[in-house]
């Protein structure tokens, strides 16, 4: 079910919306595999873990399919001594390969079929999952045909053909999600967020501020740790800082950091100078936003009771407005948005697709784990567990 309208903004511990019910989807794909692949090779890449450096969450693309069905399936975890299950990060994706790291390796995968490409033993760093399940290792970026990892002694980067390596700095350890622009990657060390030269690995500056999530725009790198610090992306200079107590991932979209915080409070603040233009405050627990042109997506988490996808119109000068949102269970995060399209993993009901404008569920993909992780593709998606199983979906 979805509730479509005005949603009342009310404060405690249950959800604001007045949808009661799970939602409904028109289509559920099949748990069936055949890993036949992808007859037409989806196009597009994710090449961060929010798929731009400002972490919007945000692919201009069009959802191909309202009937998708799993394209192949794949075991990252399958090859490692023992068996055991291991941690998976968030994909990422170009140049046809789909690339994530476990605790002890980063792995290749063919975006066709999914079989391994390569597999290089690296220790990535480890950052809090943002969906409160315990450490993840922080998940590589790719550009400029090459793969960056920050790991426990250091940043490595590799060629996403077979993994090569390219270049080691191990100057200091990394410490949380790397992110990249056309010039540079910025880095959480142990020692401050530093930038390097994309192309050797030279450190160009060392900022100290601390934090292991990133945002990179407008020449501003944004950083979540204890506080909300914004420092200059050339020289590393600070530029001001708040004690919001970030939670996730930095967001910027068109000169404004949506900050979700650990107080329940999701708030807008200046890029230029931090000052703040709007909060929304009722203890709901909005977290995780996604943010496209013309909305704000988040997950109403309140305490033990049941969570909400909430759909927001942005407004110039303003606080989002609610435009429609949906009960789910317990948990759960919304993890991307297409130009038609907003993705969300439920703890029990597992991926759900639904229209952007009036919150339609179109397709549900009913999974036993919590996937925390989707690449958004034109003519597919790419989502991991955090097992370590990765699976394609995509039109028949």
């Amino acid at each position: 079910m979805v509730a479509t309208g005005t949603v009342a903004s009310v404060a405690g511990c249950s959800s604001t919306c007045p949808d009661d019910g799970a939602p409904d989807p028109s289509h559920t794909v099949a748990p069936g595999i055949d890993n036949s692949g992808f007859e037409t090779m989806p196009d597009g890449s994710w090449p961060v873990p929010r798929f731009d450096a400002a972490n919007t969450g945000y692919a201009p693309v069009q959802m191909e399919s309202a009937t998708p069905s799993v394209r192949w399936q794949a075991d990252i975890s399958a090859s490692t001594t023992g068996g055991d299950e291991l941690g998976a990060s968030a994909v990422v994706v170009a140049d046809e390969t789909v690339v994530l790291a476990t605790s002890t390796d980063v792995v290749a995968l063919s975006l066709r079929d999914g079989s391994e490409q390569w597999r290089r033993a690296l220790t990535p760093a480890t950052v809090p999952s943002v969906v409160d399940i315990g450490d993840e290792p922080a998940p590589p970026v790719l550009a400029d045909g090459r793969v960056f990892l920050a790991t426990t002694d250091g940043i490595a980067a590799l060629d996403v053909a077979d993994g090569a390596v390219a270049w080691r700095n191990t100057d200091t350890a990394g410490a949380g999600v790397p992110t990249v622009t056309d010039d540079a990657l910025f880095v959480p060390m142990t020692d401050g967020v530093a930038r390097f030269d994309i192309d050797d690995g030279h450190r160009q500056w060392t900022a100290t501020a601390d934090g292991t999530r990133l945002a990179v725009t407008d020449g501003t790198v944004v950083i979540a740790g204890e506080q909300i610090v914004a420092v200059d992306a050339a020289t590393g200079a600070v530029q001001w800082s708040h004690s919001d107590r970030p939670d996730g991932y930095p967001v910027v979209s068109d000169g404004t950091v949506y900050v979700s915080n650990t107080y329940g409070d999701l708030l807008g603040r200046s890029l230029t100078d931090g000052t703040e233009q709007w909060r929304l405050d009722d203890r709901r627990s909005l977290e995780c936003p996604v943010v496209t042109p013309e909305s704000v997506y988040a997950i109403e988490r309140p305490g033990e009771s049941a969570s909400a996808t909430f759909a927001f119109d942005r407004v110039d000068d303003g606080p989002p407005k609610p435009r429609w949102c949906s009960e789910i269970n317990l948990g759960g995060a919304v993890t991307a948005a297409a130009a038609d399209a907003v993705f969300t993993f439920q703890r029990e009901n597992g991926l759900t697709a639904f229209t952007t404008r009036f919150g339609e569920a179109v397709w549900q993909y009913p999974v036993e784990y919590q996937a925390v992780s989707l690449a958004v593709l034109d003519g597919g998606v790419v989502g991991v567990a955090p097992d370590g199983t990765v699976v394609a979906l995509g039109g028949a």
